[in-house]
C-alpha cells in the first residue's frame, strides 16, 4: 500500500515536473526569440534611420542642384536624371618614422544636365587634378594637401578617347588658377587583357608646368583574381623633376563588395641623378559597408625610402567614404 502511494505521488510530481520544466523551457526559448526580435528591430530602426538621412540629404543636394540648374538655363531642356554627388573622405594615417596624421576631405560634384551636357563644377578640399597616380591612392602615405577651390570640367568623347578641360580656382590664402587638360582610353584586347593608356599635360601655381603619362596592362587571371602592370611618369618642368612608378598589383575579389589587392611599386627619380627613390610592399583591402552608401580602405605596407638610407617603415592607411 505504501508503495502503491509512493508511486503515485512520485507519478504527480514527475508530471508537475514536467510541466514545470516544459514551461520553463518554453519561457526560455520565448524570452531568447524576444531578445533576438528585439535586437533585430533595434537594428532595422538603425538601418532604417540611416538610409532615411542618406535619402534625405542626397534630395537636399539634388533638389539645390535642380534649382541652380534651371534657374542658369531658363527652362528643362531634358529629362535626364541628376547625378549630383557629395563624398565625406576622413582619413587616418600612420607610419613608424613620421607617427601619426589625419586628414578630412569632401568632393561636392555638382551636376547641371540642362545647362551643357559635358561639364561640370565640382567643389573640393583638395585639388583632384592632383590625383594622377598611384602614388596618390595606394602609396599615399601623408594626408592630401589642403586645398580649397572648384574645379570646372569639360569632358568630351573623341572616338574611343576621353578627352577633359579642368581649369580651377583656389581659394587656400589667395585666388590660385590651374589647368589639366586630359586624354584618356581603355583598350579591350580579347576578354582577358586591357590597356590602359593616360595623357595629361598640367599648369599649376606652385609647380608650373608639366606632363604626366601612364601606360597600365591588366590581366584576367580568373573570376577572381586579376594583375595589373603599372607604369607612370610625371614630369615637372620648373624642377627639371622627373618621377617614374613601375609595379605589380594582384587583384583578389571576394565578391561584388570585398577586394584585396597585393602590391610592389618602385618609384625613381632624375635627380640629383637617376636613381630608385624607394620601393613598397602592401595590402590594400577594400569593403563596401554598406548599400554603396559606405566604404572603407585598409592599407597596411612597408617602405624602404632613401631619405630613412632604406629603413624598413611599417604603416597603415585608413580611408572611408561616406556616399549622398
Amino acid at each position: 500500500m505504501k508503495g502503491k502511494k509512493a508511486l503515485i505521488s512520485f507519478a504527480r510530481k514527475s508530471a508537475l515536473g514536467s510541466v514545470m520544466l516544459a514551461l520553463a523551457l518554453y519561457c526560455g526559448n520565448a524570452r531568447a526569440e524576444y531578445s533576438e526580435a528585439e535586437s533585430e528591430s533595434k537594428e532595422g530602426k538603425w538601418e532604417k534611420s540611416f538610409i532615411t538621412g542618406n535619402i534625405a540629404i542626397s534630395e537636399w543636394f539634388d533638389g539645390v542642384a535642380e534649382g541652380v540648374d534651371l534657374f542658369l538655363a531658363g527652362q528643362q531642356y531634358t529629362t535626364k536624371q541628376n547625378k549630383t554627388a557629395f563624398l565625406i573622405e576622413p582619413s587616418f594615417y600612420y607610419n613608424e618614422k613620421e607617427g601619426y596624421t589625419d586628414a578630412f576631405g569632401f568632393n561636392f560634384n555638382l551636376r547641371l544636365p540642362n545647362v551643357e551636357e559635358y561639364w561640370q563644377i565640382t567643389f573640393t578640399s583638395y585639388d583632384e587634378t592632383k590625383e594622377r597616380g598611384i602614388t596618390q591612392t595606394y602609396l599615399r602615405q601623408t594626408p592630401r594637401e589642403r586645398d580649397y577651390g572648384a574645379t570646372l570640367g569639360f569632358f568630351r568623347k573623341l572616338g574611343d578617347v576621353k578627352a577633359s578641360f579642368q581649369p580651377r580656382i583656389s581659394f587656400a590664402g589667395s585666388f590660385l588658377i590651374s589647368h589639366s587638360l586630359t586624354f584618356e582610353s581603355v583598350v579591350e584586347r580579347g576578354k582577358n587583357y586591357r590597356v590602359n593608356p593616360k595623357l595629361q599635360f598640367y599648369a599649376e601655381a606652385d609647380r608650373g608646368t608639366g606632363i604626366f603619362l601612364a601606360f597600365n596592362f591588366a590581366f584576367q587571371l580568373s573570376q577572381r583574381f586579376n594583375l595589373t602592370f603599372v607604369n607612370e611618369g610625371d614630369y615637372e618642368d620648373r624642377a627639371h623633376l622627373f618621377t617614374v612608378t613601375n609595379g605589380v598589383a594582384l587583384g583578389h575579389w571576394f565578391s561584388n563588395r570585398s577586394n584585396m589587392s597585393y602590391n610592389i611599386f618602385v618609384t625613381s627619380t632624375n635627380r640629383p641623378n637617376y636613381q630608385m627613390k624607394s620601393y613598397n610592399l602592401g595590402v590594400a583591402w577594400s569593403r563596401i559597408l554598406y548599400k554603396n552608401m559606405l566604404d572603407v580602405q585598409v592599407i597596411p605596407n612597408v617602405d624602404f625610402a632613401d631619405k630613412y638610407d632604406y629603413e624598413q617603415n611599417p604603416g597603415i592607411t585608413l580611408n572611408f567614404n561616406l556616399k549622398f
